[in-house]
């Protein structure tokens, strides 16, 4: 099952879904740039409400400059995300791997 939440979804609104519908992954698109804010306290907000076990997943608009992928990776990696995407990742890859961390033969 998807559950489409919409824009400027705050994560209590991920983390209220999630439990709903029992997710085994939350995957956040932030795409006005402001990832670093919102998404600072998104895995320990999950972990506290029992959601611990959820992958996480994260693309969009989360750095302006290529030329620091790595550090903007590390940084939402620190954040609890068990995958980040630079813009421009197509759907299919974020699909491909949700498929293989969650144990669908692709």
């Amino acid at each position: 099952m998807v559950v489409f939440l919409g824009a400027i979804v705050p994560p209590e609104e991920f983390i209220t879904a999630a439990k709903e519908s029992a997710a085994d992954a939350i995957l956040v698109s932030s795409m006005y740039g402001m990832g670093r804010i919102d998404c600072a306290d998104f895995g320990d907000k999950c972990a506290e409400a029992g959601l611990g076990h959820v992958k996480l997943y994260l693309g969009g608009i989360l750095v302006t400059d290529p030329e620091q992928w790595d550090e903007t990776e590390a940084l939402f990696k620190g954040y609890g995300f068990h995958r980040v995407y630079p813009p421009q990742t197509k759907p299919e890859t974020a699909i491909a791997d949700l498929k293989k961390d969650l144990g669908f033969a692709g």
